[in-house]
């Protein structure tokens, strides 16, 4: 019976560190193979207003208009980013460090923007297609400034945790901490 026990201590023994010996050989940079990972995406909402009143003597009146957009907004982070250092591994154990939250896309989809209200009184001249397109322009600028506000990095990071979560544990790891970069940038 000892014998037979021994044995068998001694092929748990072997299993668990053939289990930390692979884990130690897996390629935990793997990851960065993904490259861009869109974990979150959002449709945001503009409402671009404008009253020109001229200055000007001749150009009696006034213009308004009103023009509504949607973006939609795909966030994530970019895994090539992940450099040499940022990946530990102690035993069973890993610990990621994530690059910031970037947009990796945005598009105003042309369908959607739509001239809500437009008001020509006096000697006014309506507006062009070029002044229109600047003030979608202002709208998307605005959009992009609000983003961080709207939500979407923590949104991008939580999604982001559980992919890697899930990657490293099918990895073997039984311990996955990811650490999240405060910044946020834009290409």
């Amino acid at each position: 019976m000892k014998p037979f026990f021994l044995i068998l201590i001694s092929l748990v023994t072997l299993q668990a560190c053939g289990d930390e010996n692979s884990l130690q050989e897996a390629n935990v940079y793997e990851v960065k193979n993904i490259g861009e990972l869109a974990t979150t995406e959002y449709t945001i909402g503009k409402i671009i207003k404008l009253e020109d009143q001229s200055e000007e003597w001749y150009k009696y009146g006034e213009r308004r208009i009103l023009i509504s957009c949607k973006a939609k907004v795909k966030a994530g982070i970019d895994l090539n980013q992940i450099e040499e250092g940022d990946i530990m591994v102690v035993g069973q154990k890993i610990t990621i460090k994530l690059p910031p939250v970037k947009i990796i896309s945005f598009h105003i989809d042309p369908n959607q923007v739509i001239t809500e209200m437009e008001e020509i009184n006096g000697f006014r001249d309506d507006f062009t297609q070029k002044e229109k397109s600047i003030f979608l322009k202002q709208g998307e600028l605005a959009i992009r400034e609000e983003l961080p506000e709207t939500g979407i990095i923590e949104d991008a990071n939580k999604s982001a945790d559980i992919f890697l979560i899930e990657f490293y544990q099918k990895m073997g790891f039984e311990k996955v901490t990811v650490i999240h970069s405060t910044k946020f940038y834009e290409d």
